[in-house]
């Protein structure tokens, strides 16, 4: 079997009105697999399977669909997906939430993602797992803005927590589901009400106010989960190929390798330009030794999310740069996102995507590879791309 390079842009794809980053931007050595492949229109999630919880965590979810495992089958929470991929020992019942360092004012989110920047940061998550709160946990901040809150203790995950998933509201109430998750949520909500009392007063924050950079001064919970499931069958042994994946610490890393992978952590704080550099020396090193790589491409979706058109399409242009390399691969290499983010609403968005896959003999030849010509493609679901890849 022939090796396969599968590259993941997160949120790449965007709303196809006149243009868009991936159409806009100069891609020779892209275009050049376009000509040796074939460009399609692929359906990771269906309109069912969206709501407001999945346009915030929708990532997760489009990657279980995109590595070919039913989302239904494999219901897996945030919250245990941020453990899982920072390392933290987790066993079943054990409660876990993904939190983000947030900015609040006068009981107001302004800034969900405390500016972006991670100064501080460290010492405030070492400062909060000094908190005593009558259970034992752990409280890491995983990768920039976020963090994971495990209280290892059987508990219900069966409650919503307090991000609004939106700048501008204030934080959303607890609310339990059952008896159980009652439980849980006070213990959560004490946790809260401590680590705010230290936020507000720590040294790093005052120091963050001084540089003009917003305070982390609250946590913003979602998705708690208390079940380990791995994704089964394996990867590896649906598709007999050793694989790797090369991310930063989340929830793509996680289910993968929850999907039986050997993982690569892409390490924090590169721009793009450093990022992307990281993942083709990863590959050169790893090529000999693994079948299958799945690199993930973190900064097309946080370009998105800021609105920058243009940054979004100049990390897609740095890419190109280095396939010019790959461009006679004796191998396939695969091009494809997890989801739409859109530059415009900055948010994730509901709809299908596109995929890259070369080479593959086509009747058809195809221009480019952008929103545009994936609708002129055919259509695909994970199951068909996969029966493609490994054809």
């Amino acid at each position: 079997m022939m090796k396969t390079l599968f590259f993941v842009f997160d949120g790449l794809a965007d709303f196809p009105e006149d243009k868009t980053p991936l159409s806009e931007a100069k891609k020779p050595n892209i275009d050049f697999l376009v000509n040796k492949g074939i460009v399609a229109n692929l359906q990771l999630l269906k309109k069912s399977d969206w709501n407001e919880q999945t346009r915030a965590s929708v990532s997760h979810l489009a990657n279980i669909s995109l590595l070919g495992y039913d989302i239904k089958k494999f219901p897996l929470k945030r919250g245990i997906l941020e453990a899982i991929s920072a390392g933290i020992e987790m066993k079943n019942g054990w409660l876990a939430l993904r939190c983000d360092f947030a900015t609040i004012k006068n009981g107001i989110i302004v800034d969900r993602r405390a500016g972006r920047n991670i100064y501080g940061l460290d010492r405030l998550a070492k400062a909060l797992n000094k908190i005593k709160i009558g259970v034992p946990f752990v409280f890491k901040r995983t990768y920039g803005h976020r963090a994971v809150l495990v209280i290892k203790e059987k508990l219900s995950d069966n409650f919503e927590a307090n991000d609004p998933l939106s700048n501008n509201l204030p934080p959303k109430e607890f609310v339990a589901k059952d008896k159980q998750a009652e439980v849980s949520v006070e213990i959560v909500k004490k946790f809260l009400e401590e680590a705010v009392k230290v936020l507000e007063k720590h040294k790093a924050n005052k120091e963050r106010i001084r540089k003009g950079i917003p305070p982390a001064n609250y946590l913003l919970f979602r998705e708690p989960g208390n079940k380990i499931m791995a994704l089964r069958p394996s990867f590896r042994s649906r598709f007999h190929v050793k694989p790797l994946v090369i991310s930063e610490a989340g929830v793509m890393k996680a289910t993968c390798m929850l999907a039986g992978f050997d993982a690569i952590e892409i390490p924090e704080g590169l721009d793009y330009r450093k990022g992307i550099k990281f993942i083709f020396e990863k590959i050169e090193e790893s090529l000999p030794s693994y079948d299958f790589i799945y690199a993930h491409i973190k900064w097309t979706d946080e370009a998105a999310h800021d609105g920058d058109f243009e940054k979004k399409k100049k990390v897609i242009e740095e890419f190109d740069k280095y396939l010019e390399n790959y461009r006679n691969f004796e191998g396939r290499i695969v091009i494809t996102t997890d989801h739409i983010t859109s530059c415009k609403t900055r948010k994730h968005e509901f709809g299908n995507v596109p995929v890259l896959i070369s080479p593959l003999k086509s009747k058809k030849k195809f221009k480019t590879f952008d929103e545009f010509e994936a609708a002129k493609g055919m259509r695909l679901n994970p199951t068909k791309l996969w029966k493609i890849v490994f054809s």
